[in-house]
């Protein structure tokens, strides 16, 4: 049985995959604390040394008894391994923000594997890595389709975003493309999920859903305890990003009966059809208007169409267990 070493801070995309890992791999864990994403202060500067000593303590005795060294994201700990190979071979899984961040500071030649969520990420790292000589696989397996059930669906009239309410998901201009056809569909509504890091970006989108007159039909959620209900309340799932890996929130909601409605983000593609991709505010309209304008029927039928296409297409990708598992000797 391969000796397989896991290192990852967050294992939120992973977890229900380790008791099968468990029994396809001896498998030992290293989990450490987030470090700070940046220094502001003592607090965030002790964190961090702290971070660095663990990497120097727990990593090199994980790399002399793995057969391989999987590190889900690829951050501090892939540079450090990178730097410091042992007789394991080394593999990571790259998200999104790693390529621009991380991936200058790893020695890509000491890199057996890369494997990445969305056919978009592989080109990108392609063309910012030339010369890497290892292996690249794009792989999906970052949700458990079973706990995504679709509901008999009437129309709720209602949208849905989920994810950090941050510039980068374009919360607010999601907001004023809502406001630009609010009165033409006045049934409609919005629904934002998920966290407010950013204190003043949160008051700018309120500001804009005030200033609009939305305070009845666009909500600020926070973190919703069942996200499968809170799917079934929605019509469509919407994404206004400037860029994701690949949107977990959109690929859970078309699992749970949606449709998609998103941003044309690099990979975005890969989840939403041609027709529930835009570009701009007319865009978003148009896109909303011919959904709407569809019976009940129609729109039930192609939401269980794009269903079963989204996840035969990922389903379909190979499995990150037996790439792994190649790589030992």
């Amino acid at each position: 049985m391969a000796q397989l070493a896991l290192v990852s801070d967050d294992l939120h995309f992973l977890q229900h995959l380790l008791p099968t890992w468990e029994q396809q791999f001896n498998l030992r864990v290293l989990n450490p604390p987030k470090p700070p994403p940046r220094i502001r202060g003592p607090r965030d500067l002790l964190a961090g040394l702290r971070n660095r000593r663990l990497r120097s303590r727990e990593l090199p005795p994980l790399a002399k008894w793995a057969d391989v060294v999987f590190c889900e994201w690829a951050t501090h700990y892939l540079e450090w391994l990178s730097h410091h190979p042992g007789r394991a071979k080394l593999a990571t899984r790259m998200h999104r923000y790693e390529l621009e961040r991380h991936a200058d500071h790893v020695n890509w030649d000491n890199v057996a594997l890369v494997l990445f969520v969305s056919n978009a990420m592989e080109r990108a790292f392609r063309a910012a890595v030339p010369d890497y000589g290892g292996q690249t696989a794009v792989v999906y397996e970052n949700i458990d389709f079973a706990k995504f059930s679709t509901r008999d669906r009437g129309a709720t009239h209602r949208l849905g975003m989920l994810g950090q309410v941050i510039p980068r998901k374009g919360v607010r201009e999601a907001v004023e493309f809502f406001a630009a056809i609010a009165d033409e569909l006045p049934e409609l509504s919005l629904s934002i999920a998920g966290g407010t890091p950013d204190a003043r970006y949160r008051q700018r989108v309120e500001e804009t859903i005030a200033v609009a007159g939305l305070g009845e039909r666009v909500t600020l959620e926070g973190f919703v305890p069942d996200l499968q209900a809170w799917y079934h309340s929605l019509d469509l799932i919407v994404s206004n990003s400037q860029a994701e890996g690949l949107q977990t929130s959109l690929v859970e909601g078309v699992a749970s009966g949606c449709r998609a409605l998103s941003r044309g983000w690099a990979g975005a593609e890969e989840v939403v059809p041609p027709d529930g991709l835009f570009s701009s505010a007319t865009e978003f309209r148009q896109r909303l208007v011919k959904h709407y304008a569809l019976d009940a029927e129609e729109r039930t039928r192609q939401a269980t169409g794009e269903r079963e296409a989204l996840l035969e297409r990922l389903g379909a990708r190979p499995r990150m267990a037996e790439l792994l598992a190649s790589l030992a000797p």
